[in-house]
């Protein structure tokens, strides 16, 4: 028999086993798959995605204008507006850079004479680097001989055939049709946008994907409103970039400003990329060194304005991309796509982060590209018990803790992880161990924090009793409740663990509380916390019972039927309503204090 159960045990492990790097292998496979159908369907994916993204940062236009010239005319006029800026933009760049390219060419004298200068200020030990490179290439080249060169021979041209003679013309019928498509896609996507909205929520529910339809109108309104929003700080960029090359003399300034505000959506290294080009110009062109650098350090410059105090007051907290995400989406995405990739990734990321926000099912995007969260939140405390380091995690709450006081640290680094602890083994993502763990270190720190602090002196003493509905194991939110309750000066005492109805009972004739707190956190155990309340109420008609939790709010109006005097649905209405409490007790007695003398006075009398 112990063997039979010995080879179940083990079996059971190895399927574990094999679960976990399943669920390790299916994101590798996912990424590998999906990135060969981004590269192949590049054709008709690429496209679609540049009008998605147009649609996405105009259709607040759009909705602007429907009221006034309907919903047909306001796509139209988006759509021609956004046909005649990037016909403009084009036609501009290619005159422009046409230009300039002349113009460079003009000042091929002054080109040669700087790099002979740099040859001959060579450093010595950076000459002796290059001979010695140069000697070991002599001797590679002299131990591996080059193969003799074949000799020529005439071959007779063949006749051209129709494919031949359009292949030249491929690739401009090609940017044709895509642009074609673009431009239909973007019209029909801002002229059914309400449409689709509508489809993508259906489609979702047939998918039990819980999406609801208000969520996708803040996703696209935050999209929207960021991209637009950056694309302005971008214009501005390029406008006053093109406005300093102008000052300083670099001909052709408003291409400088265009080349700019287009490289500027290039995350980090666009900007750095806009003050090449004219500094390289201007190294063609000026004598010395001092224009180039004088272009490269101004645009840079006003990079930094542009993003540490431009960008924070107009775009505010933005959709919290990281910047890893951002640089690796950048690489990525110009991987499979090339430039238009590149232009697309800042666009792309955003929509996938805030995408990740919205809609359950892609969280993981928003854990993956959101930015990293200060020491303000519960993440670093969480995060610090899946690695198995209770320490570690400890000494985050009671930093957390010295620093903004007790109250704030149950709500926003304890409730909290409880609370994703919870739901995170409800859907099988963290072991039972894992739950354990982080519910025992949080046991241990309830206490230890609230000893931090002196506890308040309440004359005379209110005593509160504190206990769980049967059944219901999720006692940590009442042990918090009820440390807050001491730090206020009242005598609060917990019941215990899985105690019954007939043990609580009985603890509430041997303590005679003032107070009765009825924690109900499962929705299975709101039944038996109904029972318990009148039970309570049996045994003592006058003592106020309060009942807490989730499950306690959702099943109010039993609880209220059955003797509970008031429904808490946080820790700080509790304590409130205990205040209260205080207070109206307080008033009551100095009422009855002064009533003594009186009827002492009239009986002297």
């Amino acid at each position: 028999m112990a063997e039979i159960e010995k080879e179940t045990t083990e079996s059971y492990g190895e399927s574990d086993d094999q679960f976990a790097l399943l669920w390790v292998a299916v994101p590798i496979c996912a990424l590998i798959v999906s990135t060969a159908a981004f590269y192949f369907a590049s054709p008709v994916l690429l496209p679609l995605v540049i009008a998605l993204i147009l649609s996405v940062v105009f259709s607040g236009v759009a909705s602007r204008l429907e009221p006034y010239c309907g919903r047909f005319v306001s796509a139209a006029i988006v759509v021609l507006l956004v046909i005649g800026f990037i016909a403009a933009l084009g036609y501009f760049l290619t005159v422009q850079l046409t230009g300039v390219a002349d113009q460079v060419s003009e000042y091929s004298d002054n080109i040669g004479n700087k790099i002979a200068a740099l040859e001959k200020n060579t450093p010595p030990w950076l000459q002796h680097v290059k001979e010695a490179v140069t000697d070991v290439q002599r001797r590679v080249e002299g131990a591996n001989p080059a193969p003799r060169k074949p000799q020529p021979v005439m071959a007779m041209p063949a006749t051209s055939t129709l494919s031949a003679s359009l292949k030249p013309v491929a690739p401009i019928v090609d940017a044709i049709v895509n642009t074609l498509l673009i431009i239909v896609l973007l019209f029909f996507l801002l002229y059914s946008r309400k449409d689709l909205r509508d489809r993508f929520v259906r489609l979702a529910a047939r998918a039990r994907i819980p999406i609801a339809a208000q969520a996708l109108e803040t996703a696209s309104t935050t999209v929207g409103r960021y991209l637009f929003l950056f694309s302005l700080i971008n214009l501005v960029y390029g406008i006053a970039t093109g406005m300093l090359a102008w000052y300083l003399g670099l001909p052709n300034p408003a291409l400088w400003g265009v080349v700019a505000f287009l490289l500027r959506f290039i995350p980090y290294v666009g900007a750095v990329s806009s003050a090449f080009l004219p500094a390289l110009v201007a190294f063609a062109m000026f004598p010395g060194w001092g224009k180039a650098l004088e272009i490269l350090g101004g645009f840079i410059l006003l990079d930094q304005v542009a993003a540490q105090i431009a960008e924070p007051f107009i775009i505010g907290h933005g959709i919290d991309v990281s910047p890893v995400a951002l640089l690796v989406s950048a690489m990525y995405w110009s991987w499979l796509w090339g430039i238009p990739g590149l232009l697309l990734s800042t666009p792309m990321t955003a929509c996938l982060k805030v995408a990740g926000d919205y809609i359950p099912a892609l969280g993981f995007l928003s854990i993956l590209l959101g930015a990293d969260r200060a020491l303000d939140d519960y993440h670093d405390f969480y995060r610090g018990l899946l690695e198995l380091n209770p320490e570690g995690a400890r000494q985050i709450a009671i930093r957390y803790c010295d620093e903004n006081g007790l109250e704030q640290t149950y709500g926003d680094v304890i409730a909290p992880a409880l609370e994703l602890a919870r739901q995170e083994r409800a859907e099988n993502h963290i072991s039972e161990e894992n739950e354990r763990l982080i519910f025992d270190t949080t046991h241990q720190l309830i206490g230890e924090l609230a000893n931090r602090f002196a506890n308040a002196r309440i004359s005379p003493s209110m005593r509160v009793l504190g206990a769980m509905a049967p059944g219901d194991g999720h006692f940590l939110s009442l042990l918090m409740l009820l440390e807050m309750l001491r730090k206020d000066g009242v005598v609060a005492s917990f019941a215990g663990e899985y105690k019954s109805p007939a043990e609580i009972c009985d603890l509430v004739k041997r303590f005679t509380p003032d107070f009765v707190f009825v924690s109900c956190v499962a929705e299975e155990c709101a039944p038996a916390a109904v029972e318990l309340v009148k039970a309570i109420r049996t045994i003592s008609a006058r003592v106020p019972i309060v009942a807490t939790g989730p499950a306690a709010s959702e099943h109010s109006e039993e609880l209220i039927e059955a003797g509970c005097s008031q429904i808490c649905a946080s820790s700080n209405e509790a304590r409130r309503a205990v205040r209260s409490f205080i207070l109206q007790r307080a008033k009551s007695r100095s009422h009855f204090a002064t009533l003594i003398p009186r009827r002492f006075a009239r009986g002297n009398g």
